[in-house]
């Protein structure tokens, strides 16, 4: 794939700041069982090359400091409300731990940010985000792991689940934070586990567990007059699988999960969805990895407004997948999926329908670019079912290593956002940013 370095572009979030550049290579591996049956989880590893940093018995610590334009930075309240362009400057300092043992390991990453409106302070923005992982093989049979994030900003392009030394949150039972809402405070909390018991050398059973929980500060006047209101939501999930290794570059299974949606707003919503699914994961080569699931969905969802309750019950399909390819100076990955979530704050339950591409190339030595796009499509379910949100992620800018320490990033990106039936969707966005990155790394002892 040819990309130029001017179009050549990173579009991940960055941590405090109204930010569109990925802190650092994400981790090239993670503390976990690569081998044997496998299933399917709520982590999305990024891109990486194999000029990556590897991690293991590492302290990564380091800040990011930059500034981003938004041409939709500032929102001004009153009988007119409007939006203008603002430019912020932020700082983002990082510390994480990682440690691995023969039976499992552990990993705690914390990041807080803040990031200061040039035009109005009131508008300033801050952010803390926390994270731990622990696994744990106490023998050949069992293999234990939980992992929690939590995070807590008024930055509207933040996302749970961005943290150093470990994988993004995404696939069939990750979070849905495709929305750029206006400004306020939203609090997350995503915990995930899960436990794999072993049948054989080549076949496995396991249960898995997930809740999820978003709050939304409404947005007001000076006043006190409502202008926008949010969509709490919880969403409570689990599953049974089976896997069977059918060769040592194929698992494949059936995971048969039921998940809980409540969803707190205007009104009282909540979407049950059992939910069966087959699955194959396919190591085609030591740098190519395909998987796909599919399986059907039927929504059962209660809706309550006084004095009246809705019950309306559908069948939708959910199936995804991805492609990823891993090399020595060029990486990339494709992914698709469609299934039922929360609504991200906008909507109670919605069919959720997106894709995304990401490419990363070391253009030479010292420099490298990255490319990504993301497309989304959420349908309302219920009494929502008239209402839709879509939006389409695009972005650019080289990365330059001066040393193993210090990266210079320049990304731009563009944010395209359409409803219908919300009031809640702050329109389009331009951004350009330049940020300086330094990270310390240390081995620490076995």
């Amino acid at each position: 794939m040819k990309v130029s370095l001017m179009l050549a572009v990173a579009l991940s979030i960055c941590l405090g700041g109204t930010a569109i550049a990925q802190d650092t290579p994400a981790p090239k591996s993670t503390i976990q069982d690569e081998s044997g049956p496998s299933h399917l989880g709520s982590e999305a590893p990024a891109l990486a090359i194999d000029t990556d940093l590897e991690t293991g018995n590492v302290l990564v610590a380091g800040f990011t400091a930059g500034a981003v334009y938004d041409t939709r930075g500032l929102y001004h309240v009153g009988t007119a409300p409007f939006y203008s362009g603002d430019t912020r400057y932020f700082l983002e300092p990082n510390v994480g731990f990682q440690r691995t043992f023969s039976t499992g390991g552990w990993t705690l990453s914390y990041s807080p940010g803040v990031s200061i409106s040039q035009h109005d302070t009131s508008n300033d923005q801050y952010t803390q985000n926390l994270a731990g992982d622990f696994r744990l093989k106490p023998n050949s049979y069992v293999l234990l792991h939980a992992r929690t994030d939590y995070s807590i900003t008024t930055n509207p392009f933040e996302t749970v689940g961005n943290v150093d030394l470990l994988p993004g949150l995404g696939g069939p039972f990750g979070p849905n934070y495709d929305g750029v809402l206006p400004q306020t405070k939203r609090t997350s909390l995503v915990s995930t586990g899960d436990a794999t018991f072993r049948l054989a050398e080549h076949s496995a059973v396991g249960v898995t567990g997930n809740f999820q929980k978003f709050n939304y500060d409404a947005v007001r006047t000076n006043s006190g007059t409502l202008i926008f209101p949010f969509i709490n939501s919880e969403v409570i999930a689990s599953s049974v699988f089976f896997s069977q290794q059918l060769s040592p570059q194929v698992n494949a299974g059936v995971q048969v999960a039921y998940t809980d949606i409540y969803s707190r707003g205007a009104q009282v919503s909540r979407t049950q969805l059992p939910a069966p699914m087959l699955f194959l994961k396919w190591n085609l080569s030591e740098r190519w990895a395909l998987t796909l699931y599919a399986g059907p969905e039927y929504a059962r969802t209660r809706t309550v407004v006084p004095p009246v309750t809705y019950l309306l019950r559908n069948w939708y399909p959910t199936f995804g997948g991805s492609l990823a390819w891993g090399g020595h100076r060029n990486a990339f990955d494709v992914q698709a999926m469609r299934r039922i979530s929360n609504g991200g704050g906008l909507m109670d339950a919605v069919q959720d329908t997106s894709a995304g591409a990401g490419y990363r190339v070391r253009l030479k030595r010292k420099l490298l670019a990255e490319l990504r796009a993301n497309w989304s499509d959420e349908k309302g379910l219920g009494l929502s079912s008239a209402d839709y949100f879509r939006s389409l992620w695009l972005g650019g800018g080289p990365v330059l290593e001066m040393n193993r320490s210090l990266v210079l990033r320049l990304d731009t990106g563009w944010v395209h956002q359409s409803e219908r039936g919300l009031s809640a969707v702050p329109g389009n966005h331009v951004l350009v940013q330049g940020a300086l990155e330094y990270r310390f790394h240390k081995a620490l002892g076995d």
